[in-house]
């Protein structure tokens, strides 16, 4: 008998007498980040009352479990509004059930009991006092006025229903049980040694609720049987011993009554035993029912229709349930035929009945029950919730005390005005019915000023958990450094190691490192199986016989994405695709994969709508993993942690970089730049950051220089030419005739790559463009291609004679034709299109060069501070917004819409005040209300306000304004309607947005309530709220974005950190680090695994299958892979000769070709030996009297096998 705790360690191993209980390990098995569930056999749960009849693995099952978070993780010193989420609940999984009169008793796998009437609400049952540590219950005996279970300390304790806590039973010093069950007032309990005690309940106080149990008889069966179970009916017992043979016991006379053997057939085994009023149902092992009335000797045989086999049964009074092989419940009561009493919408494992209502247990451990009606027809099935909410009793920042307020299962509490840096949140409170405290990491974020002085650089340290090699602190300078992933990975024994994480969300080593960070290690139990097998691992050197080879059970994962690069349009050939790189260390890819820019060896039209892996390069090193992934238009690029670049997809025009034109579906390193040419290139050159433009790339070297390669038409490689080059060739450094300011060690910092533009960073603060200029892109005050790089102007000094000596740009938005940077100086800057004014510098024409978006009129707004600078910059289709110093949001270009707020549907060209929301419409307006956020739409405007509400303002067509209205357009702020109270009765008192988010024609947010909340068009379900009636559909307040878990709930919602609104789709990050989708699908850019769209949220897929593909014995490859369970394959073996070979196994892992494995051994007997278990061999000798003609015949047969042979090993 093995236990195997399925989390890394060794099982436990033991021997058990057939036909006897088992007995699990004595404490339950532990296992970081999840809840033990019970043990399992083949995935369904195990009661232990099951005799075992042959060598059995159970194992066992986990639930994962989520801690108390807080949203958001960080806010300003200003003070905020914070929501503490709860774990989520954990639900038991159940192992056995049973009834009496009219109560239900369930065992949980984990060892506890709930207990429940057919009109009631589930109730745990409490360990008893003085519990042992790691006490749990191993059995439940329901009796119509007591209870009783046997504990994991193999002792009995019993309850009637108004004691808080079950009490041990008196049964000596040294007495311990291995099975129990009770009958009105008698309890039966099988000791260790075989024998079965009889206890007789007396109900001493006059309320009853304190029984006393008294044995009355200790019974041994003849010669050396052993009891198991037994279970008593009216005026007998029935025992089952280790044989499975039955034995009636008379209860009139317990002190002096002997045991009779039942007559049973021969060869019948039972196994289970279940006591009726006036009789027993007993179950064979072969899944046959039998039915013993008392005082006869004779059973019944009792027949399930259609043949099917009984699995499993109970009994209550005089109705019996029986669960049968396949699943189906049916009650059978003495005299009548079985009926079937579920409803098929199910598989159940075990079942019992009470009072006309049924208690199911399915096969994945949940608790369901349904009425069966006056005609026995059963209704449908309910989930029963028994779970306990947590509670959360206080919340203290600093030891200062914070005011909680309860909604939807999360608390609310403002966060004081602190002073920025790391801070802890110390909550308390009760959690699985004990108390608790924790310390929760909250950031107060440091304000951005005009006058702050930058940080140098920045610390990323790595917590491990105490595991090695822990790597070195990283000093990373500002502002553009990024912390580098550090190799190898830690290693902890019975783990896999998952990657580096921030919280819950794992973490993007191609981001510039902002402040000081540490990343913590995230671990997954490794599986008890990690290698692989064959079996057998030998057979005849004439093959043909079957081999079954079986992969590492590949486990669930906690990977996640941590960063992901959507491709952009090449003007051709691309459809849409998506690559990822997972915390891992692996990257991703799904969607269109015609060219196979998905990098997974494969080709197809109609692409992947659930990621693959993208497979790892031939000759990378064992530890190689991706650092860094870029999306063209039909071309991936890739950044390795060998510091080499790599290339897949659509090479037309060179833009893989390997040398040649042909199209690769799996990556090829990109070309080091050619030595010859630049003989001053680094021995231990590498490639530091990549970026694929639509139908060029470019990639930033460990030298400081920029390389590119790929389509040239408008000069966007930056060489000097316009022709395409297939290998890299150096953009050339900015000319220093032209500009002779130029460090001598000029480098540049960071390059991007737009559809048929490139731009670079330089180490001298500025920007740098060449390529396409049509539209004045490059900002060098023309409109003429460029194939070199040309300096973006630095605003011009005659008309900006404050700006700063040492000015940089700290921040940059594209719009579609226009552009808006932040500058070091606290000024916006804009070029490019102008038409409605959206460059704010007071004209409608365009400009070629950064011009200075205007400061707000001092004569329009008298109120603005001296020192007024703008914060954050959002660039629209064609319009603008900034948010400014001073709190208010300020607006200009195109305001057909009134997308500006300033009242009127007039372009702007300089910077208007997005007008304050109207006193007289919001009386309760703070007087000191400002903007938080601002989010630029299509054609409309979302802003986050100090007081927690969210305010709108431009086109209203489908409602995302969230005013109650839809249509006529706003021209000023309007408020956000709270969600609705009626609808959501559960809502706080005090609910506010933290995060807003303007898509094309909807709308999204995040409560302090921590749910996802939606309004605008739900054309395709883009909402969430679980509707999508067409064209028609529209929500024009805000709507809970459902609970995946619970679609039709109103009350549940989506718990999210983050969303961020498309066209017509939704995405979010979920507060457990996991990505949701929901809405327009036809791509399949929802990423679930299909093309449906969705209205409510999906998870993003993420199964990595291990699929075997090719076998070979020695590199004789065989055919015909049968496929069995957990990825197995069965194969016939080949001829060979005899010996021991390597077995070579070919498999892809999340669609990506892996290295075929070859660890397997197999050994090869001479024809003369047959195989058996344990690897030897039966010598088959020739009979003395054997035949001349057989002889001949063996002989004969002999040469032509090894002629045969022999040719087979020189092919």
């Amino acid at each position: 008998m093995r236990f195997d705790p399925n989390n890394g360690s060794k099982p436990t191993q033991s021997t058990v007498k057939t036909g006897t209980l088992a007995v699990p390990p004595q404490q339950n098995p532990q296992r970081e980040g999840f809840r033990f569930d019970g043990w399992t056999l083949d995935g369904q749960p195990f009661d232990l009352q099951t005799p075992i009849l042959q060598d059995t693995t159970l194992k066992a099952q986990w639930s994962k479990t989520t801690d108390w978070t807080l949203s958001p993780e960080h806010g300003p010193a200003s003070g905020a509004r914070l929501t503490i989420n709860p774990p989520n609940l954990q639900k038991p999984q159940f192992a056995s059930i049973q009834a009496a009169g009219g109560q239900f008793l369930g065992l949980a796998g984990d060892g506890r009991i709930h207990t429940w009437t057919q009109d009631s609400t589930p109730k745990q049952v409490p360990s008893p006092a003085r519990a042992p540590a790691g006490f749990r219950y191993l059995q439940a005996a329901a009796g119509s006025r007591s209870q009783a279970a046997l504990g994991s300390d193999q002792r009995i304790y019993t309850w009637a229903s108004g004691q808080t806590a079950p009490t041990l039973l008196d049964t000596g010093k040294d007495a311990r049980f291995t099975s129990i069950s009770t009958d009105n007032d008698l309890l039966l309990a099988v000791d260790r040694q075989g024998q079965v005690h009889a206890y007789q309940a007396s109900h001493a106080d006059s309320q009853g609720l304190n029984p006393k149990f008294l044995e009355q008889a200790v019974i041994s069966l003849p010669g050396h049987a052993q009891a198991v179970t037994a279970v008593a009916s009216a005026s007998q017992a029935l025992i089952v011993d280790a044989d499975g043979q039955a034995w009636t016991w008379e209860m009139s006379n317990l002190g002096k009554a002997k045991p009779a053997r039942v007559k049973q057939d021969p060869g019948m085994r039972t196994v289970q035993a279940q006591a009726l009023n006036q009789g027993f149902l007993l179950l064979e092992a072969d899944g046959q029912a039998r039915y013993l009335a008392d005082g006869t000797t004779a059973m019944i045989q009792l027949s399930l229709p259609d043949g099917a086999q009984a699995n499993r049964i109970s009994a209550n009074k005089d109705q019996a349930v029986i669960t049968d092989a396949d699943g189906h419940v049916w009650a059978w009561k003495p005299g009548s035929r079985p009926a079937r009493a579920d409803d098929g919408s199910q598989q159940y494992v075990q079942a019992a009945a009470a009072g006309g209502r049924i208690s199911a247990i399915s096969r994945q451990g949940g608790m369901f029950a349904w009425i069966l009606d006056g005609q026995g027809q059963p209704g449908k099935p309910d989930r029963l919730d028994t779970t306990t909410a947590s509670i959360l009793e206080s919340a203290s920042m600093d030891s200062q005390a914070l005011t909680l307020s309860r909604s939807n299962g999360s608390w609310q509490a403002q966060i004081p005005a602190r002073k920025p840096g790391p801070a802890a949140i110390l909550i308390t409170g009760r959690q699985d019915g004990q108390p608790f405290a924790r310390s929760l990491a909250y950031t107060v974020d440091q304000p951005l000023t005009r006058g702050a002085e930058p940080r140098s650089a920045f610390t990323v340290r790595f917590d491990t958990g105490g595991e090695n090699p822990r790597p070195a602190d990283q000093t990373v300078p500002a502002p553009y450094g990024r912390a580098k992933r550090p190799s190898p990975d830690p290693v902890r024994e019975g783990y896999l190691f998952d990657g580096w994480f921030t919280g819950q969300v794992a973490y993007d080593f191609s981001r510039p490192v902002d402040k000081d960070l540490t990343l913590t290690a995230h671990w997954t139990p490794a599986s008890r199986n990690t290698k692989w097998s064959i079996s057998p691992n030998k057979g005849s050197q004439l093959g043909r016989e079957p081999a079954t080879i079986t992969p590492p059970d590949n486990a669930s994962r906690g990977i996640r994405f941590s960063q992901i690069s959507a491709s952009t349009y090449d003007g051709s050939t691309s459809y849409g695709f998506s690559l990822a790189v997972g915390s891992d260390g692996n990257a991703y890819a799904w969607g269109y994969n015609y060219y196979g820019q998905l990098g997974n060896g494969t080709t197809s039209y109609s692409g992947q709508s659930t990621p693959v892996m993208v497979g790892k390069p031939a000759d990378a090193p064992a530890d190689f993993t991706y650092v860094q992934v870029s999306a063209g238009g039909s071309h991936s690029l890739a950044l390795g942690s060998d510091g080499n670049a790599y290339a897949w997809g659509y090479n037309g025009d060179g833009r893989l970089g390997d040398g040649t034109g042909y199209s690769q579906s799996t990556p090829v390193r990109v070309k080091t730049p050619d030595r010859k040419t630049y003989p001053d290139l680094p021995a231990d050159f590498t490639y530091l950051q990549v970026s694929a433009g639509g139908s060029h790339s470019l990639a930033l070297g460990s030298d400081g220089n920029a390389y590119a390669w790929g389509y040239n038409s408008s000069g966007q490689l930056g060489n000097g030419t316009s022709s395409p080059r297939y290998t890299p060739v150096r953009v050339k450094t900015p000319d220093r005739k032209t500009y002779p300011d130029l460090p001598a060690d000029f480098t540049y910092l960071q390059v991007s790559a737009g559809t048929d533009h490139s731009l670079a960073l330089g180490s001298d603060g500025n920007v740098y463009a060449w390529g396409s200029n049509g539209n004045g892109q490059l900002g060098d005050g023309t409109r003429t291609d460029k194939n070199t790089p040309v300096r973006v102007k630095t605003p011009d000094r005659s008309t900006y004679p404050d700006l700063p000596a040492d000015f940089t740009y700290l921040q940059v938005s594209a719009g579609a034709y226009h552009s808006l940077a932040l500058g070091s100086d606290g000024n916006a800057y804009a070029w490019g299109y102008n038409s409605s004014g959206q460059l704010g510098n007071g004209t409608s024409s365009p400009r070629y060069t950064p011009v200075r978006v205007k400061t707000p009129d001092r004569k329009t707004y008298p109120d603005l501070p001296a020192d007024f600078t703008y914060l954050q910059v959002s660039a629209g289709t064609d319009h603008s917004l900034a948010l400014g110093s001073d709190g208010n949001v300020y607006a200009w270009g195109s305001n057909g819409n009134g997308q500006l707020g300033d009242g009127t549907r007039t372009d702007k060209n300089t910077p208007v005040r997005v007008k304050t929301p109207d006193r007289s419409t919001y009386p309760d307006l703070p007087a000191d209300f400002t903007y938080l956020q601002v989010s630029a739409g299509a054609y409309h405007s979302l802003a986050l306000g100090s007081d927690g509400n969210a305010y709108a303002w431009g086109y209203n067509s489908s409602g995302q304004l969230g005013d109650g209205t839809t249509g006529g357009n706003r021209y000023t702020p309007v408020r956000v309607k709270t969600p609705d109270r009626k609808t959501y009765p559960d809502l706080p008192a005090d609910f506010t947005y933290l995060q807003v988010s303007a898509g094309g024609d909807h709308s999204l947010a995040v409560g302090s309530d921590g749910n996802a909340w939606a309004w605008g068009c739900n054309w395709y379900g883009n909402l969430g709220n679980n509707t999508a009636s067409g064209y028609s559909d529209k929500n024009p307040v805000p709507m809970r974005v459902r609970d995946p878990a619970s679609p039709t709930d109103t009350s549940r919602g989506l718990k999210a950190a983050q969303v961020s609104a498309g066209l017509h789709y939704s995405l979010a990050v979920g507060s457990d680090g996991n990505a949701w989708a929901w809405g327009y699908n036809n791509y399949g850019q929802l990423g679930d695994n299909s093309r449906n769209n969705k209205s409510v949220p999906v998870p993003v897929s993420f199964n990595l299958a291990l699929v075997i593909t090719g076998v070979k014995f020695d590199q004789i490859p065989v055919s015909g892979l049968t496929r069995g369970d957990a990825g197995s394959v069965t194969v016939t073996t080949p001829a060979h000769q005899p010996g021991t070979v390597t077995v070579s196994v070919d498999y892809t892992l999340g669609g990506a070709p892996q290295t075929p494995d070859t660890s397997l051994k197999y050994t090869y007997l001479p024809a003369g030996v047959l195989p058996r278990a344990g690897g030897e061999g039966i010598l088959l000798a020739l009979a003395a009297g054997m035949t001349g003609m057989g002889g001949v015949l063996a002989s004969r047969r002999h040469r032509q096998e090894t002629r045969r042979l022999v040719h087979a090993s020189h092919e």
